[in-house]
């Protein structure tokens, strides 16, 4: 049953990331589109057709992929250990489990005919635990730990070190696009994971939480970069590449 919920869970992200990146290169390309984070691009799909069984997959989904990300941080069933990285990436884990959880409560409440979905800005969560000294330290240290995360990225999209968790088996050219879609999307967000990380410690810094910055701040900072927006229509093809990676990891990847 986990197992089944999982991979619809790496399926609905995979979506998720892909409406982004489509919205956000549409944007950089003069088509339409938009710069918006996970709960605008998942908001964008209430208009379309079959909308609302889009909306009921994507939040069972998404509420799946945030359970498989507290299994392997607490069961560990990826075998991180409980080494400095191990540990770095297990509580990485239990971070995004915790974001991902909070997303598909915000997608299920645009099926119940909530417009705002339920959720809050990131800005608006950092006001309510930034108390002076706890909350101060929490902000901090979430910042952090989504900063190590992003270095992780990096790293395994550098590396292609996620090749271990691909199913044996596969053919020659399928894992060539995995391995390719995999390293790029790796890459693309680990740069937008420092983004976001930097912004939280920021807050914890200046204890500001209008310096809270999400998926969509950081798009909107890349897209002030270079002439033409080429810097955001090549992260946005970043994520698109790294949702395909993700639907296919719903067939692909052992667990």
């Amino acid at each position: 049953m986990i197992e089944r919920l999982a991979r619809l869970g790496f399926a609905a992200k995979g979506v998720v990331t892909i409406l982004i990146g489509v919205l956000a290169l549409r944007f950089a390309l003069g088509a339409g589109g938009g710069i918006t984070g996970p709960r605008g691009a998942i908001q964008s799909l209430l208009d379309e057709p079959l909308g609302v069984v889009m909306l009921a997959l994507l939040a069972t989904g998404l509420a799946g992929y945030a359970l498989w990300m507290f299994v392997a941080a607490i069961v560990d069933p990826e075998r991180k250990g409980t080494g400095f990285t191990g540990l770095a990436e297990r509580v990485a884990f239990f971070v995004t489990g915790i974001g991902y959880g909070l997303l598909a409560f915000a997608t299920a409440s645009l099926l119940v005919g909530d417009a705002g979905g339920g959720g809050t800005d990131l800005d608006d969560l950092a006001a309510v635990v930034l108390t002076p000294r706890v909350g101060r330290w929490a902000v901090g240290l979430v910042g952090a730990i989504v900063m190590v995360s992003g270095l992780l990225q990096l790293r395994l999209g550098l590396t292609a070190g996620f090749r271990d968790s691909l199913r044996p088996g596969i053919q020659r050219a399928e894992r060539v696009v995995l391995v390719v879609s995999g390293s790029v999307g790796y890459v693309t967000l680990g740069i937008l994971s420092l983004l976001v990380g930097y912004s939280l410690v920021r807050v914890a810094v200046e204890y500001d939480p209008s310096e809270a910055r999400g998926w969509d701040d950081a798009l909107w900072l890349l897209a002030r970069l270079g002439e033409g927006q080429w810097v955001l229509a090549v992260v946005s093809v970043g994520l698109i590449t790294y949702g395909l990676f993700f639907v296919l990891l719903a067939r692909y990847r052992e667990l």
